[in-house]
Formats: structure tokens, sequence, C-alpha cells
């Protein structure tokens, strides 16, 4: 009766209220993995949390993943709905931590419904309050809340992930932090408790299961080495990062699909500590041709706010300057590449080989394709690149829609810009390519699954905007060849973002329209139209990385900002 009277459902009944109850109530124990019970079984028990977690899931249909609707910690309790109802279970209870339940069987609970209504006012009650929190929020993200932690420079992680989540964080060294650390405060919002590795492994899952309710991230920082208390961190954890220029064998072996390490790079720290707190950031560069040189102005803006980028994908020129930035180009060395276009596009600018019998493209692209790959690209393929790249393309062929994530970073390039009837089809594994834009001119799609925050850059002009005639005036004439392939293909292209944009987390759109889409030379008035654009949203972009840090008045807290990381210096 003593166990029942911590939790917070009983703590106000009487103590013959909850003698009854405690007498008809069987205690059960469950490990991390385990199933309670499945949607679609019959509802005869419910349970009441006495330690641990669980997650309530909604089991995915067909190819649908399945879907977490809560977490549920000591003093929860589940199961009452199919119960009370008599229905079957409307989701499936799986454990998140070992947890200690109480069940109590339909026919218990029937008699002691009976005997003392006020226990089912309060049961009401409680039903009435998750009843209102599932309309008002029926899904909630996977929490990633208990980190094992093993590598170099533990703390500098524990520091960025309290930045980025600004959660309450508790580090059990395991014997993963430098002798020196000491027990109690670490920093603002973090402790540090030492488990007397003395103890079994096994007492480490209840002292979590006591603290869990407590935190909103628990770090265990365990030695590389394979020891019993080590190996039960990596068991009960939800993920283990690993800070190494190595992985450690016996942990990926363990934990092969929610290992996630890291080179001991401030960048790569950054990264991970944003992917275990889902504020993954990934930056879509669209096509555009000359208008594209605006996503430089985003970058610039970007980093000068330091909004960090984790992911990059792009299409035709956001594939290209994407490219550039990935390959750790600065902004000034993007704006150094923009300046030299003009010359470059130029029929003397060197990258031109013309084809003596132009069947299926005018330029051959080999050139230019060596010239990036020398001059830019440094011969890097894209799985060596610190920050992942995805770039598309089209096969001409079949329609298909080709992702490059791995290759050289130059062959991605030169098929992605690859304009049809002014650059021949590039020919990659037995497949010819054509620009990306004639599949996806801004291709979101290709980090849905990896991000938490989307910002998306478009520089093509819709169809209204083409008809102002502030971009296309009365006298207007009809352009050149390459002018009416340009022109067609843009045509194209801002029908396709329509029907595929998606639905990005910001989209960045910078006023372009009244820009020529080969005027190379204006390359200066792009990069700082997209950084005006890019401003606009600084704010919106903040709110989503440091929710409730921001207020509609002040704008920026001056201590979060400076949490946030810097990609240079």
């Amino acid at each position: 009766m003593k166990n029942l009277r911590r939790i917070p459902f009983f703590a106000s009944l009487p103590d013959d209220i909850l003698e009854i109850i405690h007498g008809h109530m069987k205690q059960r124990r469950f490990r991390k993995g385990d199933i309670i019970f499945r949607e679609g079984a019959p509802g005869d028990s419910m349970y009441i949390i006495e330690s641990g977690q669980v997650e309530v899931v909604s089991e995915g249909k067909g190819n649908e993943s399945d879907a977490v609707l809560a977490y549920l910690g000591p003093g929860s309790f589940f199961g009452e709905m199919a119960l009370l109802l008599g229905e079957r279970r409307s989701a499936t209870v799986r454990v998140v931590l070992d947890a200690e339940l109480w069940e109590l069987h339909k026919r218990d609970l029937d008699l002691i419904l009976r005997r003392h209504p006020s226990i089912a006012l309060l049961l009401s009650r409680e039903l009435s309050r998750r009843l209102r929190r599932t309309i008002h929020q029926p899904t909630v993200p996977e929490r990633l809340n208990l980190i094992a932690l093993v590598g170099e420079q533990p703390l500098i992680f524990v520091e960025r992930l309290r930045a980025v989540t600004r959660e309450r964080i508790l580090v059990v060294d395991l014997g993963g932090l430098p002798p020196e650390t000491r027990e109690g405060a670490l920093m603002e919002g973090v402790t540090v408790e030492r488990l007397d590795l003395s103890e079994t492994p096994d007492v480490l899952a209840g002292y979590l299961s006591r603290q869990v309710e407590d935190f909103g991230r628990i770090v265990m920082a365990i030695s590389p080495h394979e020891t019993p208390h080590a190996r039960m961190a990596v068991e009960l954890s939800k993920v283990v990062v690993e800070i190494n220029h190595r992985t450690t064998p016996w942990i990926r072996r363990l934990k092969e699909a929610d290992h996630w390490a890291t080179p001991p790079t401030r960048q790569g720290i950054d990264r991970v500590a944003r992917k275990v707190a889902r504020k993954v950031v990934a930056l879509v560069l669209g096509a555009g041709n000359a208008r594209g040189l605006a996503h430089i102005g985003v970058l610039q803006a970007l980093e000068e706010a330091q909004i960090p980028v984790d992911i990059v994908a792009g299409s035709s020129m956001g594939a290209l300057i994407g490219a550039l930035y990935a390959v750790s180009c600065s902004v000034e060395e993007l704006k150094a590449f923009a300046a030299h276009l003009p010359k470059a596009v130029s029929l003397l600018g060197g990258l031109w080989d013309l084809s003596l019998f132009p069947r299926y493209g005018i330029v051959k692209g080999e050139k230019a394709r060596r010239y990036l790959a020398e001059q830019w690209f440094h011969q890097k393929n894209i799985e060596e690149l610190e920050i992942p790249l995805r770039i598309v393309a089209t096969d001409v062929a079949t329609g298909d829609e080709i992702v490059f994530t791995h290759g050289p970073v130059a062959d991605a390039v030169r098929a992605s810009i690859g304009i049809p009837g002014i650059f021949e089809p590039f020919l990659w594994n037995g497949r010819y390519l054509i620009d990306g834009a004639a599949i996806n001119p801004v291709p979101t799609n290709l980090v849905e699954t990896d991000a938490n925050i989307i910002i998306a850059c478009n520089v093509i002009p819709s169809l209204r905007e083409r008809v102002a005639p502030r971009v296309f005036p009365a006298k207007w004439r009809l352009p050149s060849l390459f002018g009416v392939l340009l022109r067609t293909q843009e045509i194209m292209a801002a029908g396709i973002v329509e029907s595929r944009l998606g639905e990005p987390h910001v989209l960045i759109q910078p006023e372009v329209a009244d820009l020529g889409s080969r005027d190379y030379s204006q390359w200066e008035v792009f990069v700082d139209r997209g950084q005006e654009a890019a401003e606009a949203c600084i704010q919106e972009i903040r709110r989503l990385l440091l929710p409730g840090e921001f207020d509609h008045h002040n704008g920026a807290r001056p201590s979060s900002l400076e949490l946030l990381p810097q990609r240079f210096g």
C-alpha cells in the first residue's frame, strides 16, 4: 500500500479505500522492449505505472510507420478505456524503460467501482483530461530521452544538447567522464551524479525510472570498454552517441540501428546534438539558372544569424551552389565563384566543348564537369563531405527521379545542371540523365525523412509572376534558341514547383522575377536579393530551433543566440 501512495492517482484516497484496491492488484515487472498488450487484443486489465516508462503506439497499416501517441511514466495509467467500455485495445503499449506496473483485472475493478463510486469519479476526470490531450495532439515525436554517450569531449556534447533543448539534463557517470568532473551542478540546467559501480548493473534501470520524470534528458557517460554497467546502459538507451574517429565494435554490434557516430569536431558534435534533440536543419536549394545565385545570399544570411545547416539538397543551379557549400566553400568563396561565372559561361570562357554533330545536345559538358571537379570540388565524393548532400537529376528515358547520395560530387552536379537541348545527357550507370529541374525543381522530398526543420529556397517565378508587366514588357521579342529552351524549361519548372513543393517549415522566395535567368553579370544583385529574403525569415527559423526563447516584442534573447553554433571559426 505504501508504494501505491506514491502514485498521484491514489495519493488523495482514504487509507481504507487504498487498502481495498491494493488487495485486488497484482505487481508485474517488464523489461525494455516488452509488449504489454497489442492493438486489437481484448481489454481485460488496466495498468498503473509505479516505475519506468512506456510508449503508447498506433501500429501502422501496410507501408505506414508506427505513430507514437504518448509516453507515460510513474503515476500514469493505461488500458482503462477498453476495460471500461468492453472493447478491444485501441493501441499497442510497449516498454521503453524497465517498468514495474500494478495490474487491475476487470472483475476486480467492477467490484471496486460498485462499492466506491468516488473512484469512478476520479477515473472519469482523468479520462476527460486525456481525451482533451488526444484531440489537440494526436501524435508525439519519438522522445530520445535516454542517451548512452561514449568517446571524446562528452561534456561539450552535453553543453550543446542543453543549448538546443533548453531542458534539464542529468548526466550519469558510469566511467565515461573525466576524473576531475565533480558531482552536482555542472552548468546551468545540468546535474552530474555518479553511480556506484560496485553495485550490480540491474540497479541502473530502477535508478533511471526514478529520474526519468524529473529530467528532460538523461545522458549515461560510459567507458569504451565492455563493462557490465556500460553494456546495461547501451541496452537501456534509446540511442548511443559516439564521439570518436573510430567506432567501438561491441557498441556498434549491440546497437547497430541506433548508433550515431561523429568525429570529435565542433561541427560534428553540434550536429549529433541537434539530431538527438530532433532539431536537424535541412536547406533545400531550387533550380533557376542565374537566379539561383540568390542562394548565396541565403547562405550568407543564415551564417550571419548563426543558423546551422545539417543537410543540403539541391536541383540544377541549387545543386551546384549546395555542393560548393557542402564541400566547405565559405560565402566569400561562393561570391568569388559567382563573380567568375559571367566569363566562364561566355563562348570564350573555355568551358564550352561544342558537339560537332549535336544530335543530343549542343554542349558535351565534359569540360564543365572537369573544371568543377578539379578547381572547386577537389575530386571529392559525396560520402566524404561533413555536411550530407543530396542532388537530384532526371532519367531522360523513364522520367525517374535519380538521387545522388554517393559518388563524385562533380558527376552529380553535372547530371543535375544538364539543361535539355543545351547539354548532352550525362551517362551514369547505364542511364542518361538530364536537368533535375525537369522532375523536381525544389526537392524538399529528399530530406523529409531525416530533417526536422526544412528550409527551402525557391527562385523560380510563378506562372502568375511571369505575366507581370515589370517582368515581360509589352514590346517583348522572341529570344534566341538558348532563350527559347531556357524559357520553356522555366515555364515547366514553375508548374512542377506548384505541384511538388510540399510544405517546408520555412519557404524563402527572393524577388528575382524581374532579373533575367541568364544574366550572370547581375550576380551581386541576385546575392543581395537572396540575403534580404532570408533575413526576413530568420526569426521564424529561430523559433523553430529554440521554441519559447523568442517573444513578439524583443526578438531573440542574446544568451540563446550565443548558444547556437557557428559553422566557421
